[in-house]
């Protein structure tokens, strides 16, 4: 028989909302504790999603026995004091994306949580998706040959506000923490590590990236175009073209259900596969198939792809001037 899931969410913001959604869905786990240090809005997802309680601070749902696994939902500026503190206490732990401001941050988390047996998991939920898991089943099956681009883009017009997430330098702000590390999941996945990495980008007025215009080039000669901003609006499609066709992935890719097809004798088949609930149910089974297995990083989100990813956005940042240390 298996398990029931007590949830801690540390973070009460529109992520956690979501997220809570999804676990309430999901059969097997549920909402047990909330964490805010706003205790207005703990109690108010406490009753929204039925939480047996909810704290006002963190150190308490660190120090809760009953919590079999926490959930971090606060601004990836805080997620590495807040990580460790929940592996320091024996807390199993999925942290939102990105894990971290820096890859030596990442990697002294993902260290610090082999080091002492404990199950530690990137949020990337597109990653846990059907699609990503049909797309590259199509790979691995040479239905469109050996992939040579990837093009991803993820853009949207954020109002200036020196006080949001977005703008906000103390926050982790910027595109490529936020928004950019889709594109670039998606192209280590399917192409690896790159080898060359070019930055074309522009800084707001608080220092953080407002786009990040990004050309990989890999060690077999494969190359991607990766766009992110917080200035305007693009397509929010990707496609991934191969020797003998192309994948192209509808808007908005990084949360698709629909995909098509294309090889180069003419050939097009179309692909869609719902989400049953918002997205999320994908990663939260993923967690738990892990817990259940005694695992300690999931297949589908390793700690080698986060360490991947967290590199090259180091990399991206620096070229960008933008500094978090």
């Amino acid at each position: 028989m298996k398990k029931n899931y007590r949830w801690g969410i540390l973070g009460a913001g529109r992520i956690a909302d979501k997220f809570c959604q999804a676990l309430c869905f999901v059969e097997g786990s549920e909402v047990y504790a909330v964490a805010s240090r706003d205790i207005h809005k703990a109690k108010m997802y406490a009753d929204k999603y039925n939480a047996t309680t909810f704290y006002n601070n963190y150190n308490d749902l660190l120090n809760d026995e009953n919590i079999d696994i926490i959930y971090i939902a606060t601004p990836h500026a805080f997620h590495y004091e807040q990580t460790m503190l929940c592996l320091k206490n024996k807390k199993a732990v999925l942290c939102e994306k990105p894990m971290s401001l820096s890859w030596n941050q990442t990697s002294e988390m993902i260290a610090f949580a082999k080091q002492n047996n404990l199950f530690l998991m990137e949020g990337i939920w597109t990653s846990c998706m059907p699609f990503i898991d049909k797309i590259l089943s199509l790979i691995k099956e040479d239905v469109i040959g050996e992939p040579q681009y990837v093009s991803a883009d993820f853009g949207f017009s954020a109002p200036l506000s020196l006080d949001s997430r977005s703008f906000n330098k103390t926050l982790g702000g910027g595109s490529v923490l936020d928004i950019g590390i889709y594109p670039i999941f998606l192209t280590t996945l399917i192409l690896g590590e790159p080898c060359t990495i070019k930055t074309i980008s522009k800084l707001t007025i608080t220092e953080v990236d407002e786009y990040a215009n990004v050309i990989l080039q890999y060690p077999k000669f494969q190359i991607a175009h990766l766009l992110s901003t917080i200035s305007f609006n693009t397509p929010i499609e990707a496609e991934i073209i191969g020797t003998k066709g192309r994948i192209k992935i509808d808007n908005p890719w990084f949360k698709a259900t629909d995909f098509s097809v294309y090889l180069n004798d003419g050939t097009t088949q179309h692909f869609s596969i719902p989400h049953l609930c918002n997205g999320f149910e994908h990663e939260i089974k993923e967690v738990m198939h892990c817990l259940d297995n005694g695992l300690l990083q999931s297949n589908k989100v390793p700690h080698k792809l986060s360490l991947s990813v967290s590199k090259t956005m180091d990399e991206i940042l620096r070229q960008a001037g933008v500094s978090f240390e």
